[in-house]
Formats: C-alpha cells, sequence, structure tokens
C-alpha cells in the first residue's frame, strides 16, 4: 500500500462502548495509539483499563492482557468479581495473558492454557517479544494490549530501559501494527516522578483519575476521570464523577453525587 492509499484510508476510530468515556471523545480514540491511564492509589485506573478490555472482547475481539502485579488466575478472579463471565472469556479464546509476575514464585508453577510465562521480565525485550508472538498468530482479531501496571515494569527493570520500552511498544504495536495499547500507571512515586513528564509526552492519549477534592478534604473518596490528551481526535477535558455499577463504569450526576456522599456518610458514621 502506498503512502498516498494510507493518507487517503485515514485514520481507524473506535469506541470504547463506554459511554461515560465516549461522551468524552465522540469521535472515537485512534486505534494507532498508546494510552496512558494515570492517576494515585484506590482513583479508578485498573477498573478503566479492565472496562475498556472487557467491551473489547464483548465486540468479538480478542485482547493480550499484561500481568505485572498478580497472578494470570489471580488476575481473572478479580475480573470476574466485576461480572465479567470467565467461562465465555475462556471458550472463545478471546483473551491472551502474558504473565510478567509468576518468576517470583519459589516453587514451580503449573503452566495454563491462554498464557505465556515470560521467565524474566526485568528484560523488557522478553515481554516485547512474549506480545509480538501472540500478535502474530492473531493479528487480524486483536482489539487491543493491556498492561496493568507498566509501574511495575519500572520498578522491576531500570526506569530508562522501561520507558524506551514503552516508546517501542507504541512504535511497533500502536503505529506499525494498529493495534491500540492502553497501560495504567501509578503517579506520586517520588523514585518515579522525574519519569512522568517523559511517559505523558510519549503517549497519545492519557487519561487522568482521582478522588474529588472537595469531597477527599471531607474523608469522603469519590472517583473522578479526565480525558487530558488524545492525538488526533477531538475530546473534552473535564473532570467526569463515576462509580463502578452493576453494567460497569456509570457517569454520576450531581444529585448522585449528593446522595452518594449522604450514603457513604450514614455508614462511616452511623448513628450510636
Amino acid at each position: 500500500m502506498s503512502l498516498k492509499d494510507l493518507l487517503e484510508q485515514g485514520r481507524e476510530l473506535y469506541s470504547t462502548n463506554i459511554q461515560a468515556i465516549d461522551n468524552e471523545v465522540p469521535k472515537g480514540f485512534p486505534s494507532n495509539a498508546f494510552g496512558v491511564i494515570r492517576g494515585p492509589g484506590g482513583g479508578g485506573k485498573s477498573v478503566l483499563l479492565n472496562e475498556i478490555s472487557n467491551r473489547m472482547m464483548d465486540s468479538g475481539k480478542k485482547v493480550i492482557f499484561i500481568c505485572f502485579e498478580d497472578t494470570p488466575v489471580s488476575i481473572l478472579q478479580n475480573l470476574c468479581s466485576l461480572g465479567w463471565d470467565y467461562e465465555s472469556m475462556l471458550e472463545k479464546n478471546s483473551i491472551h495473558l502474558i504473565d510478567c509476575f509468576s518468576n517470583r514464585i519459589l516453587s514451580r508453577t503449573a503452566k495454563f492454557e491462554h498464557t505465556t510465562l515470560v521467565r524474566n521480565p526485568t528484560e523488557p525485550d522478553e515481554i516485547s517479544d512474549a506480545i509480538h508472538s501472540v500478535l502474530q498468530e492473531n493479528k487480524s482479531n486483536i482489539g487491543g494490549v493491556f498492561a496493568d501496571s507498566i509501574t511495575e515494569l519500572f520498578l522491576q527493570s531500570h526506569p530508562f530501559k522501561a520507558v524506551n520500552a514503552l516508546k517501542a511498544w507504541r512504535a511497533t504495536f500502536c503505529k506499525e501494527y494498529g493495534v491500540p495499547f492502553w497501560a495504567t500507571y501509578h503517579t506520586g512515586l517520588q523514585q518515579f516522578s522525574a519519569y512522568d513528564d517523559m511517559i505523558a509526552y510519549s503517549s497519545d492519549i492519557i487519561i487522568d483519575t482521582r478522588h474529588e477534592p472537595a469531597f477527599m478534604k471531607a474523608g469522603i473518596l469519590i472517583k473522578q476521570f479526565r480525558v487530558t490528551k488524545v492525538k488526533g481526535a477531538p475530546h473534552t477535558p473535564i473532570w467526569v464523577t463515576f462509580e463502578v455499577g452493576v453494567d460497569g463504569i456509570e457517569r454520576l450526576s450531581l444529585d448522585d453525587i449528593k446522595e452518594l456522599a449522604r450514603k457513604i456518610t450514614r455508614i462511616e458514621s452511623p448513628e450510636s
């Protein structure tokens, strides 16, 4: 395909099928983009990442999930606690997990189907090879690659290696293959603060998360996200308050927030 053909074809955009997010990015996210969901602990980063991947599987696409912080079994158990149907996921071969955690387990662990074990995740090239192998086998049906969390990559490897790995993943999997790549990143860690701006600079999409400041001062934690940056697509960079309900991520109105605050206050300060 010529350069002219590629330009005429245009940039493919996709929706997450999560109304609270898609309302802020009305034309969709570029499919060849590297996205980072960042914020403090407990702000909803993993919930957003998991829900985006879940909706991709619901649309018939396969996802690659890189497990940095837990075993594949624990990751699947956590996902199922959010309402995922593990039987359907596995039977339809909708997910492949790249295991960058189990190398820490002292005794030999069983090898499971739908997983690839990375023996030495301190070397990002080994993770890259694992991702590339799964992509080559399923290239036409991969909806996205998801990593939770790249903070762990910084902890396991040298930060410069980690940054270069992210740049290589963006160049190879997003720009060359046109596959969306989403990762979570924990902000507020002093030892990595120097790299925060570098990660933001190297990413095509930034979604920030936080606890609503006014309620947080009162000891009430209410989650918010903001689509801060999207290269190549219009977006609205405002804070959106949300909760995780039976149907996934749901946007909260001002009245919803007030009612939620009342409920939390009643639970945390019961009448004697």
